[in-house]
Parts: structure tokens; C-alpha cells; sequence
């Protein structure tokens, strides 16, 4: 079998990955549950990696490789924020609660509170105006030296070590 061939963006996906693996706690963001069960190499270990802003739809695209803007998840948990109503959402945190005792809960509200600072982060350095230009497109090299200067703050920023 051989091995796929990747696209530079899905390359610099994966090291962003192995970056985010290696320098936060193996720990789900919304739930605080333990990912011990997958290691690099267990086909659901790219599902632990969700976008906080969508990169899919669009709306947020040069955030793709901002390292704030991924967070750890289970897989379940990241097909509900991608796919699940919120209906979902909030029956998922009665469960996990209830099975765990009250010991585990569902915090959907700090990824809210995360996905609204990033959004204000992403108005601020990806305004889609400039002066009386609407519509602003950034190239990759501008993109590539605002996201490197934000994953370069988010990292030394971060006091969280796995």
C-alpha cells in the first residue's frame, strides 16, 4: 500500500496537529476527558482535532492553521459541534454527567466563549474591508506572516503542557 500523497495545506494540517499533540494536555477542551486511546496512527486521530471557526464553510479561512482555533475534542464530541443541533449538544452533556456521576460535564458554553473571541481576533487581523476596499483577500505570504505571528503569541501565551 502506498502512501498518499499530501497537498502542502493538508501537510501543514498534520504538523499543526503533531504541534497541538505533543504541547497540550491529551485532554478533550469541552469535557476534560482523557484521549488516551488515540495515539497518532488510530484512524480516528485526526477527528480529535476541531476547528472552533468552521474552516469548511468558508467563513473563516484563514484561520485554518491558527493553533487557538483547533482544539482537542473526542471524535462524538467534534461530529456534534461540526453536525449536532444544539438539541444534541445538550442532551450529549445530560448524559456524560449522568453516567459519570457529576463528575464530567459538558462545557459547550467555554467553546461559545472561544469561538466569539476568535471571531473578534478574526475581524481584527482579516478585516474584509481596507480603507474604501470591500471584499479584502489576503495573499498566502500575507496570510502565512499574520498566522505566524499569531500561533507564535498562542504558543508562548500557552502555560499548558501535556
Amino acid at each position: 500500500m502506498e502512501a498518499p500523497i499530501l497537498q502542502p495545506s493538508q501537510l501543514a494540517e498534520a504538523t499543526i496537529f503533531k504541534i497541538i499533540w505533543m504541547t497540550r494536555p491529551r485532554k478533550s477542551f469541552l469535557t476534560g476527558q482523557w484521549l488516551r486511546d488515540f495515539q497518532q496512527g488510530n484512524p480516528l486521530w485526526f477527528n480529535l482535532f476541531a476547528h472552533v471557526l468552521p474552516k469548511g464553510q468558508n467563513k473563516y479561512p484563514y484561520f485554518k492553521h491558527y493553533m487557538k482555533n483547533i482544539v482537542l475534542l473526542t471524535p462524538g464530541e467534534h461530529a456534534l459541534l461540526d453536525q449536532g443541533t444544539e438539541e444534541a449538544r445538550i442532551s450529549y452533556a445530560m448524559d456524560i454527567e449522568e453516567r459519570s456521576g457529576g463528575r464530567i460535564t459538558a462545557d459547550w458554553a467555554k467553546l461559545k466563549k472561544l469561538e466569539e473571541e476568535l471571531k473578534e481576533e478574526y475581524k481584527k487581523y482579516f478585516p474584509s474591508t481596507r480603507g474604501m476596499m470591500v471584499g479584502q483577500k489576503y495573499n498566502l505570504v500575507e496570510q502565512q506572516m499574520i498566522i505566524g505571528m499569531l500561533n507564535e503569541r498562542f504558543m508562548h501565551g500557552s502555560k499548558e503542557k501535556p
